[in-house]
Formats: C-alpha cells, structure tokens, sequence
C-alpha cells in the first residue's frame, strides 16, 4: 500500500506565486521591439521640442543620438508653435527622474537629477524622448530600461523598438 504525503495548500501557493513571479510578461514574443500604445511624432514625422527646463542641454545630445540612427526626426522648436513636447522641471520625490505624457508635457525631476552625473542626466533626456517617440521600457541593457542607467547609445532592441514605434508615424 502506497503512502500519500499531504501537500499544504500553502506551499501550492508559494510554489505558484514563485512561478509567476518569475514569469516576464513584458517580453516581446518574437521581436525585440517594445512599443507604447501612443507617440508624440507629429503628421510630419517629426517630434519637435522646446521648454524651461534646466536640463535643455541633454536634450541635444538625446536627440543626437536617437537622430543618429533615423535623421533629422527629432527636433529643437524654434518657438511655442508647432512644439510636440514642452520640457520642464519639477521638484518631488516620487521615485523617477524624468516621465512623459501623452498629452505631450515632459518632466525632469531636479529632486533626483540635481545630484546626478552627467551621463545620467544625458541617459533620462534620451529614454524620454524614446517615450516621446513610442517607445515603451526593454531590457536593463538599454537607454529604454526600465530603470536609471550610464548607457548612452542605442542597442538593438532599443533600434528595433524605434523601427517598429516609427511605422506608426
């Protein structure tokens, strides 16, 4: 006669929760694109930006490297007119230094970055205008990481995400 060793419906449950946790949703299924639902790219194609932000000058250098790899699509508004972004600056401790809206307002958050390295300042003005442009959060060794990072250009997923994001224009 064989034994029968009951299982607690408790490790059921930690077994499975351990197995969802575990579980990445996020991943693409066949590519390595992750794309938002929304963009900010005008009829255009172009994503023009301007605003009061103290951090304008990262601005440049994102841009830079995003127009590296598809030229001339973003752009510095000359004015108010015709601005897809406006770039400003807040100060509060909400756990991110930058975020994008798709109503087109686009924060730096000093409380984080005042304290910041250059290189990171220059990585939250490009994953922002990656956001600006599409692009959803990938993998920990992109600009469009889910979290801080030193990373400055752009890797495969990050330009596949941008193919796939830029067919929407």
């Amino acid at each position: 006669m064989r034994k029968k060793f009951p299982i607690p419906k408790k490790s059921i449950f930690l077994t499975l929760t351990s197995v969802v946790a575990m579980t990445n949703f996020n991943a693409p299924v066949s590519a390595a694109s992750y794309i938002q639902t929304w963009n900010l790219v005008d009829s255009t194609k172009h994503l023009d930006y301007g605003g009061t932000s103290t951090y304008m000058i990262y601005f440049k250098t994102g841009s830079s490297t995003w127009n590296s790899y598809k030229s001339g699509v973003i752009r510095e508004a000359s004015g108010s007119a015709g601005r897809d972004v406006f770039i400003s600056d807040i100060n509060i401790q909400n756990g991110y230094n930058g975020f994008t809206y798709p109503d087109g307002r686009l924060e730096m958050n000093k409380y984080y970055l005042a304290s910041a390295t250059g290189n990171r300042i220059i990585n939250t003005a490009t994953h922002e205008l990656g956001h600006a442009l599409g692009l959803d959060h990938s993998t920990s060794k992109d600009i469009m990481a889910p979290s801080q990072t030193d990373i400055l250009s752009l890797s495969k997923n990050d330009k596949d995400s941008y193919d796939a994001a830029y067919k929407y224009y």
